[in-house]
């Protein structure tokens, strides 16, 4: 018979303890790794359940891998485009920024999956990402447990969920936000700041953090203006902000002679910046899904003004911006960039923290606007781009 010595027993019990402890002194991490099991479970299932009525085209998560993912995949693939057209009439994928397809690479290139398939997963891993720093993000409102599940649930359950699963740059983007805020409501001025670079190199609205920053850092000297109160690490914190644009910039101008290749490439895909209003206006005299996505910009814009309010001008200004910035180049693709905002959600939960009662209205309009959501994007419904 073997037995096991006192000492090795001991280790044994001291290592399970200090993963409790560790547990119990982070409860962000387990939540949010429960709520992203659940939230793959969801799309898995709904994506199966659309084949056998739905006309869905699912087979394993390398369908997921549509739109805007085989664009990603062409810039992890091949690298950016020297012109602004490619052969068959195909535009330049300038308007892809780099940091989400690289995230991609250790999936295609060491473990030697698809293309498609590493981007899903990419954009998966980023989801756990997502909520961890949304967690973290309201972590000051989350008392128990309940509660942490409630809030992930407005990330995990997104009305727009399929993006996290789909190969897009929605997840990351949102998780490096996330971090982003978190970092600068903390004062760790460095982490906000790199996490921001991380950003910008996601996303092009990525940028408009540099205010959220500023402001982030004039709220924290509380009046105390002047140089002898500013840290060094906010200064340059701040210098980090757009350093992700800039290089994707400088990368640019070296590469086809353009900084701005990310935004003139716009011109090709029909976009050219207008009145954001006049956009607004016409998704609201339109019907059916322009009307729908006209009620969210105003949802939008709701929460930006009540986060203001809340004395979260830092929160509420940057979702204001990143609402207008893609709205003034029409409405295609508007929903995704409302519900992939850490703010949006943030002041959703402060709402419903306020009205529990409507967590079972909210709960049954995300839920099932995710799973029809999954299943137009199986049945090849461009109300979902």
């Amino acid at each position: 018979m073997i037995q096991t010595s006192p000492s090795t027993a001991t280790e044994r019990i001291s290592g399970a303890s200090g993963i409790d402890r560790f547990l119990r002194k982070h409860p962000e991490i387990w939540v949010a790794l429960i709520l992203w099991l659940a939230s793959n479970l969801f799309v898995t299932g709904i994506s199966k359940f659309g084949t056998w009525e739905g006309m869905a085209s699912y087979h394993s998560s390398a369908n997921l891998c549509q739109w805007d993912c085989g664009w990603f995949g062409r810039v992890l693939d091949s690298g950016y485009d020297k012109a602004p057209w490619r052969e068959g009439g195909d535009h330049a994928n300038w308007a892809f920024h780099p940091l989400f397809p690289l995230t991609a690479y250790p999936f295609h290139y060491w473990l030697k999956l698809s293309l498609a398939t590493s981007l899903v997963f990419a954009s998966k891993t980023a989801l756990l990402l997502a909520l961890y720093a949304f967690l973290l993000m309201i972590r000051e409102h989350t008392i128990t447990n309940g509660d942490r599940f409630r809030a992930g649930s407005l990330v995990a359950f997104n009305p727009y969920l399929i993006y996290a699963h789909a190969g897009y740059s929605e997840p990351l983007y949102f998780a490096l936000l996330g971090f982003a805020f978190y970092y600068a409501g903390r004062a760790r001025w460095l982490q906000s700041g790199i996490m921001s670079a991380l950003l910008s190199a996601t996303r092009l609205v990525g940028v408009v953090f540099c205010i959220s920053y500023a402001m982030a850092v004039l709220k924290s000297l509380r009046g105390r203006f002047g140089w002898r109160n500013y840290d060094l690490s906010q200064i340059i914190g701040f210098l980090l902000c757009p350093l992700g644009t800039a290089l994707y910039m400088l990368y640019l101008y070296h590469h086809i002679g353009d900084a701005m290749g990310q935004v003139h490439v716009e011109v090709a895909w029909g976009r050219t910046a207008g009145n954001p209003f006049s956009v607004l206006f016409q998704c609201l005299a339109g019907h059916h899904w322009l009307r729908i996505w006209g009620f969210m910009i105003v949802a939008g814009f709701l929460a930006s003004a009540w986060l203001l309010k809340l004395c979260k001008a830092e929160l509420g200004i940057y979702l204001a911006l990143a609402l207008l910035i893609p709205l003034s180049s029409g409405y295609y693709g508007i929903a995704r960039y409302i519900w992939w905002q850490p703010p949006f959600l943030y002041a959703i939960y402060r709402i419903l923290s306020r009205h529990t009662g409507a967590w079972v209205v909210y709960t049954a309009f995300t839920s099932g606007m995710a799973a029809f959501m999954i299943i137009g994007w199986f049945s090849g419904h461009n109300f979902v781009i």
